[in-house]
């Protein structure tokens, strides 16, 4: 054998033909993968910021958020989010779009597993005249028909519960262009949230009596422990539909314990649940 073709090794490709290779590969992949050498740090970082910059945007793909009680899980509607922004995007490759020159590639791919991208859970136009609870946001001036809404989840404790439970599951769907008719589906998250009661009686009170505009910070809740997957929420106690409370109960007692949450926005960590896990960069 030829010494020349003997030292022929996969370092030996050019660094467009090995990025080509790597892009056949899903995300998750590619992650694991980046630690072989810096030079696949290098790569793998450009595809995941390519991915990034085209896959958020993509009209024929749409985000569904199903956040519901266990026993409300039939009946429960979904709804469709769109894309808002990825935090710290541009600070990471510049404005230009492209990987700054010269930065410590290493440092680099650990700073983008604190990207997150955001999503506005929006209520579908069908569903605004089934009963479906639409609240105004404060802060919008755009549209005030359209906009101006955020979806909301009923949160029920009884006398005897530490905590209530939510099921958020999501869904990548591609749909028919123009219309919400969905082609296809891949579940990016299924997992369940405990809502304690003393952090709702908490978030209430501190909605109500320190930012009575509703115009302080939301909270997140985290769907897993690494936090990776959240919902940035925040709390109402609901009215009560029973005026005849004995005066000397006061609000803040255990028993009123029916919330409404605002989900204003779904979130994830970038490098875990891409918007399109399967777009390459060929």
């Amino acid at each position: 054998m030829d010494d020349g073709h003997s030292k022929l090794h996969l370092y030996s490709l050019p660094n467009e033909v090995l990025g080509q290779i790597l892009s056949s590969f899903p995300t998750r992949s590619l992650i694991s993968w980046a630690t072989v050498s810096r030079r696949f740090y290098a790569l793998v970082l450009r595809i995941l910021h390519y991915r990034l910059l085209i896959g958020a945007p993509l009209h024929e793909y749409k985000l569904i958020l199903e956040c519901f009680h266990p026993s409300s899980k039939l009946i429960e509607p979904h709804v469709f989010c769109t894309y808002l922004d990825t935090d710290g995007l541009e600070q990471l490759c510049g404005k230009s779009g492209s990987l700054r020159e010269n930065s410590d590639t290493v440092q680099q791919l650990g700073r983008l597993s604190s990207v997150y991208s955001r999503f506005r859970p929006e209520v579908a136009v069908e569903e605004r005249s089934s009963g479906t609870r639409l609240v105004p946001l404060r802060d919008d001036e755009h549209d005030p028909d359209r906009d101006n809404l955020i979806v909301t989840r009923p949160i029920s404790l009884e006398n005897f519960e530490d905590f209530s439970q939510l099921c958020v599951v999501v869904n990548i769907v591609k749909v028919m262009p123009g219309t919400n008719l969905l082609l296809s589906a891949h579940t990016v998250e299924d997992g369940v949230i405990r809502v304690f009661r003393d952090w709702l009686r908490d978030e209430e009170k501190r909605f109500r009596e320190f930012v009575p505009d509703g115009t302080g910070p939301s909270q997140m809740l985290w769907v897993d422990q690494s936090k990776n997957v959240g919902i940035k929420v925040r709390v109402k106690a609901k009215p009560l539909m029973n005026q005849n409370v004995p005066i000397l109960v006061h609000r803040d007692d255990d028993q009123f314990t029916s919330y409404e949450l605002f989900i204003e926005e779904y979130a994830f960590e970038s490098d875990t649940k891409g918007p399109v896990p399967e777009v390459t960069t060929q």
